[in-house]
């Protein structure tokens, strides 16, 4: 049976007992759900035409070819075992291991001359694992695993190269440094490259491993695939490849994350096409302290990752460490700075109070675990888990790193956002200047005084809005936790589109209108003809970003606007409409027409960031809904919550001391009577608060 974690894994972490089980569990393809060793399966018509079978055995299991596009990315790359199995043992708790047709490994076995062949005139070593599951990624996303493509189609500024620790000339030299393997004097040292070309160069010349980012299509199907599927973030991902793409999230989106290549390299050829140095004695040091085998001393991250071998084979170790969900890395294995070690330090122990950099009894729980990982293999493992790394054959491993906001930063966010709005004392720059004592303490500006009064207001402040101003969900609108799926055919037609404007700059957006999708597109500029290109660069610029239609906007899947029973509407604090005319017309000097559709940007949580970015940013277009879209506006300028005029219309307010003086708004109180269009509790702007 799998072996799983305790069901009190929190006390585990925090009274480290000595039973606590092995920081990862292994699963081949040859095991189900619970395991177990099952017989092969026989194939169906439908499983012939949609997988593929390995090579080696006639009963290998079917697998599916780990596609980045597909929506059963994650179902495929931890198959057999499944997803509802590992988020409720494994996720977030302890490491899982993938492995396609294992077998034990045995280093000298491994580079007997009998299991070398020639491939094109070049001798490589014959690997384990099912390279076939890879093939589409490695063929379609990266170049058939060519490094100087890579280098230059990478999302990485630059490439990073590895240097090779020195070589020694007796084993005591070897020796003496394996033992210091967990010091920090052995730290990785690396060297940045910008241009693509010499880093090829110097990769290829000088055997140095190299580490990048993957090409950004890649990226952004990867990280945005495994985000939606394991909830990080709210599913929610936007890539920053695209600086004018201004959308859900922003820079400030909930979740995000990285893909890293990590490309070995052997002895001055082509990694993968020639054997790793055979095992042996080089330099009359012991194998295992080959200076050629590229190693990463002991590490933490702060990600989650999963980590996919498309060639080649690497050993890694792990262990347990004893702080759950850390914020910071732990990195005694790379070169730093005292500051660094500061930083991590300071931040690792909020959560405990003796905790250490080095990789040591102290920093860690239970037993090390050594795995090998051949093409094909996925290893998921949880941030805060110690782990080294070992290039036992030149190769390239893919590793994703998921990451996303803390609830304490959404929550502190948050309220900074409020709190701006809520009182202008909020906004005064901190300020204190000691009294003088020879004036009776005249023109002093006790700021702690101060301080102390705002801070005795606060409690009433986060009971209203937990209260009254929908709490939780005006912090994480649906638009965060319900991601809107969009069709094949849309993301087709949006990509035309983006191409379109690409190519013809101010005429593209007449042409994308007459293509546009009925609920999401890729907004430019209304009034484009009669504008220059700088204008229309500007406009473009600023009204970039995802446009929804109000008038028929459907929303996802397992969620829903309709109003429930003894509830109230709720108009969100943290959100604002602006006319998209207020926001164009001073940069183009040119008025959108009045006619045809009318457009608003509703933002909403963006206060809470030196950059006002905010976590939820979507415009919408309307022609049936202009004048209530009108009033809403009209009702932010006077102050006036249109959450609460609706609930004294409807009659919901039973208190005379709620109520709202209509005589302000006599003349349209048609349309405070009226339920908000979907996409208005979509997006965050309004809510229901159950009573």
């Amino acid at each position: 049976m799998i072996p799983t974690m305790e069901e009190n894994i929190g006390n585990a972490y925090d009274n480290a007992p000595a039973t606590i089980g092995s920081p990862v569990v292994v699963i081949t393809d040859h095991q189900d759900v619970a395991g177990e060793d099952v017989p092969p399966k026989k194939k169906s018509k439908s499983d012939r035409s949609n997988c593929k079978k390995t090579k080696q055995s006639s009963s290998s299991p079917l697998f599916a070819i780990l596609k980045p596009e597909s929506d059963r990315l994650l179902d495929d790359m931890l198959h057999p075992l499944s997803k509802a199995r590992f988020f409720k043992h494994h996720f977030r708790k302890d490491a899982v291991c993938i492995q396609r047709r294992p077998q034990p490994f045995n280093e000298e076995r491994h580079h007997k001359k009998g299991q070398n062949k020639h491939v094109n005139g070049a001798t490589t070593t014959q690997t384990l694992g099912n390279k076939d599951m890879v093939s589409h990624i490695c063929q379609k996303y990266l170049f058939d695993l060519d490094a100087r493509q890579i280098f230059a189609e990478t999302s990485s500024e630059n490439v990073f190269l590895w240097l090779r620790p020195p070589q020694f000339s007796t084993p005591q030299q070897s020796n003496t440094t394996a033992k210091s393997s967990t010091r920090t004097s052995s730290a990785l040292n690396s060297v940045e490259i910008t241009d693509p070309e010499t880093a090829y160069v110097l990769h290829r010349s000088g055997s140095h491993p190299a580490y990048c980012r993957a090409p950004p299509e890649l990226e952004q199907l990867l990280v945005g695939n495994l985000l939606r599927q394991t909830g990080l973030g709210g599913g929610q991902y936007h890539p920053p490849h695209d600086p004018e793409m201004v959308s859900l999230g922003g820079n400030t989106t909930l979740g995000r994350g990285e893909v890293e290549l990590f490309i070995g390299a052997d002895s001055g050829s082509d990694f993968g096409t020639k054997p790793f140095p055979k095992v042996g004695k080089i330099g009359g040091a012991d194998a295992k302290n080959n200076p050629t085998k590229h190693t990463t001393g002991w590490h933490t991250d702060f990600q989650e990752n999963f980590t996919i071998q498309l060639s080649g084979i690497k050993k890694w170790t792990l262990r347990r460490g004893n702080i759950r969900h850390p914020i910071r890395a732990t990195t005694p294995h790379y070169c730093r700075e005292a500051s660094v070690v500061e930083n991590q330090l300071k931040v690792a122990r909020m959560s405990r109070k003796n905790y250490g950099f080095e990789y040591d009894d102290n920093n860690t729980l239970g037993e090390e675990k050594e795995i090998y990982l051949y093409p094909g293999d996925v290893l998921y493992f949880p941030s805060g888990m110690w782990h080294k790394v070992e290039s036992v054959e030149a190769g390239v491993s893919m590793n994703v790193s998921l990451m996303g906001t803390t609830w304490a930063s959404l929550v502190c966010n948050s309220l900074q956002h409020l709190l701006l709005g809520q009182d202008e004392r909020w906004r005064e720059v901190v300020t204190f200047r000691p009294p003088n004592a020879s004036a009776n303490h005249s023109g002093g500006d006790d700021g702690v005084a101060r301080l102390q009064k705002l801070l005795g207001e606060l409690p009433e402040i986060i009971r209203k809005f937990t209260t009254e101003s929908g709490g939780a969900i005006s912090l994480m609108p649906p638009a965060l936790c319900y991601p809107q799926r969009r069709s094949g055919e849309v993301e087709e037609e949006e990509e035309k589109w983006i191409e379109e404007l690409q190519r013809i700059g101010e005429d593209a957006d007449s042409d994308v209108d007459e293509a546009a999708s009925d609920s999401v597109c890729i907004d430019g500029d209304e009034n484009g003809a009669d504008m220059t290109n700088e204008e229309v660069d500007e406009a473009d610029h600023m009204t970039w970003g995802i446009v929804v239609s109000l008038d028929d906007f459907v929303g996802p899947p397992g969620w829903s606007s309709d109003e429930p029973s003894n509830a109230s509407l709720v108009k969100n604090p943290l959100a604002s409409l602006i006319p998209m005319a207020i926001v164009t017309t001073p940069v183009t000097g040119s008025d959108i027409p009045n006619n045809g559709p009318k457009k608003y940007i509703l933002n909403v949580n963006y206060a809470g960031n030196e950059m006002c970015e905010s976590h939820v940013r979507v415009v919408l277009e309307t022609i049936d809904h202009i004048d209530l879209m009108d009033w809403y506006i009209g009702c932010e300028s006077k102050a006036i919550d249109a959450g609460k005029l609706y609930c004294e219309v409807k009659g919901l307010v039973k208190s005379t001391e709620e109520k709202l003086d209509l005589s302000r708004t006599s003349s349209d109180e048609r349309y405070a009577g009226s339920v908000p269009p979907t996409a208005l509790f979509y997006y965050g702007y309004f809510s229901w608060n159950k009573k």
